[in-house]
C-alpha cells in the first residue's frame, strides 16, 4: 500500500523529500517498505590442486549434484559463502573474486557466483550434503543442472 502511494508523488518530489528529511532511520525505513524484496544466494566454483571442479551431492533436490552455496546471512557475500562450504562439508576455501551476478526468480533472488579454491578441511557428511566430488570441466557428472553445466563451463572458460 504504502509502494503505491509513494509511486504516486513524482520523482523531483521525491528526490526533494529525500534530500530534506532529517529523519534517516525514517527514510531507511519508507525506502525498505517501498522497495522490491529479493534474496541474496552466494555460490562457488572452487578448483583443487589438480584444478578439478568441486560438486557436492545434495540430498534434497531431483538433480542432486550440484556447485556449493546457500543463502546470505547478514553477513558480506565471501564471509556467507565460506560459512555455508565450511557448515555443509567441512571444507575451507579461498575465493578469488566475483565471477558473475544472476537475477533469477523463483524465488525473486540475485545469484553472486564467485571463483576459488579449495584450501582445506576434510570432507564430512551432513544432512544437506551426502558426497562430494571433483570433476574435469569435460567430466561433469549426471544430476547436475545443465544450467550449472554451462555456468561452469562459462566461468572457467573466462580469461
Amino acid at each position: 500500500m504504502l509502494a503505491k502511494i509513494i509511486n504516486l508523488i513524482p520523482r523531483d518530489i521525491l528526490v526533494f523529500l529525500y534530500k530534506h528529511t532529517p529523519f534517516q532511520r525514517f527514510k531507511n525505513w519508507v525506502v525498505y517498505r517501498t522497495q522490491h524484496q529479493f534474496l541474496v544466494a552466494v555460490l562457488g566454483i572452487f578448483t583443487n590442486e589438480a584444478g578439478q571442479i568441486l560438486i557436492l551431492n545434495h540430498t534434497y533436490r531431483k538433480e542432486p549434484w550440484g556447485i556449493p552455496g546457500g543463502w546470505m546471512e547478514l553477513e558480506n557475500p565471501e564471509s556467507g559463502l565460506k560459512r555455508e562450504i565450511t557448515e555443509e562439508t567441512g571444507l575451507s576455501v579461498e575465493i578469488t573474486g566475483l565471477a558473475r551476478a544472476i537475477y533469477n526468480q523463483n524465488p525473486n533472488r540475485v545469484d553472486l557466483i564467485f571463483k576459488g579454491k579449495v584450501i582445506g578441511g576434510t570432507f564430512t557428511p551432513c544432512s544437506e550434503i551426502s558426497e562430494i566430488c571433483y570433476c574435469n570441466i569435460e567430466n561433469l557428472p549426471d544430476g547436475l543442472p545443465n544450467a550449472q553445466k554451462i555456468l561452469i563451463k562459462n566461468i572457467l572458460n573466462q580469461v
